[in-house]
């Protein structure tokens, strides 16, 4: 009877965190917004798109630790309403003011080594703050590269590229549907951005040719409010060898699967929680070693992230397994 009783505790103990995280979880509203048709209706850059200037509202960002998506380049821009800012109460998601665009390009650099000397523009996702819900679509470029076009639903788009060993690479780019990015940036009942924390904006960048932390440049800039907040915590680079091994792992399963696997996101039922600042007993990391690595090894329908990724990320995997043998 005793042994019974413990095999219903523990097929009970799933069902419950399922229900206990499920409740509140409505469908995420649908959106308040029109999307325009063209990406240039919106006039987010100057002169010509294609080059991506933002205008005098936008302001560049970079990320500690970014999305791996087949390995492209990425362009972000963040455009505030006229005297608005973002305020940050801690190091997480700042307070975005009516109005905010968030804007991500994703394109392939030019490619001398193979004879193409022009970049390669894939996709531009927008996310857009109204009456305190964010709105996320995607625009195509099309092939003369002057204009990017509102998606109803993914596309694929054949591509020939170079990957960070300088070897050519072919594959299929999706571009996700709006479906596929509520997927990722659903929290709860609610749509969020992913990248830009403050502990992800907490890095060191380049301007005017001379070196600046970013957060103090988004201050002078009059875009960011930190109210008197001392940041202290800042995302690892995973791409940076000489930080440690568990804190580059870390931020790498933070930026490219923890926008699901947390208690809120769309893969809460697999009892898996990668956020960067849950304590590793906390993560189901140790537990499901075996599980993360086969689903990032597998190209296809069990292939993890499931969405934005057609190839494997070879560094990234070389990373994890090697994190995850430290855990033994």
């Amino acid at each position: 009877m005793k042994k019974v009783l413990i095999l219903m505790g523990v097929l009970l103990i799933p069902i419950l965190f399922i229900i206990l995280n499920n409740t509140g979880r409505g469908t995420v509203a649908k959106d308040n917004i029109v999307f325009r048709d063209k990406l240039s209706d919106y006039n987010l850059f100057k002169g010509k798109i294609a080059d991506l200037v933002p205008n005098d509202q936008g302001v560049s960002y970079e990320l500690a630790s970014a999305l791996f998506t087949d390995y492209t380049d990425k362009k972000r821009v963040i455009f505030l309403p006229k005297g608005g800012k973002m305020i940050a109460s801690d190091d997480g998601l700042p307070s975005f003011p009516d109005g905010t665009i968030i804007a991500k390009t994703f394109f392939y650099p030019p490619r001398d080594a193979v004879g193409d000397s022009r970049q390669r523009l894939l996709e531009t996702r927008l996310l857009i703050h109204k009456d305190g819900q964010w709105n996320a679509a995607t625009y195509q470029w099309n092939a003369t590269q002057d204009e990017a076009f509102l998606l109803m639903d993914s596309a694929s788009v054949h591509v020939s590229f170079l990957d960070n060993k300088g070897v050519e690479r072919q594959t299929n780019y999706i571009i996700p549907s709006r479906k596929d990015c509520m997927s990722c940036h659903r929290q709860g009942n609610h749509l969020l951005p992913i990248g830009p924390k403050i502990r992800n904006l907490n890095r060191i960048i380049v301007h005017d040719r001379d070196s600046i932390q970013q957060l103090v440049r988004l201050t002078q800039m009059e875009a960011l409010d930190l109210k008197s907040l001392k940041v202290s915590n800042s995302l690892a680079s995973y791409e940076d060898i000489g930080q440690s091994t568990a804190n580059r792992a870390r931020a790498y399963l933070e930026i490219n699967c923890a926008h699901c696997h947390n208690p809120k996101g769309t893969a809460y039922m697999t009892m898996l929680d990668l956020r960067y600042e849950s304590p590793l007993n906390e993560t189901g990391i140790w537990l499901k070693q075996a599980k993360i690595i086969g689903r990032m090894s597998t190209l296809g329908e069990m292939h993890m992230p499931q969405k934005g990724t057609t190839v494997l990320h070879e560094e990234g995997i070389i990373l994890i397994k090697t994190y995850l043998k430290t855990l033994q």
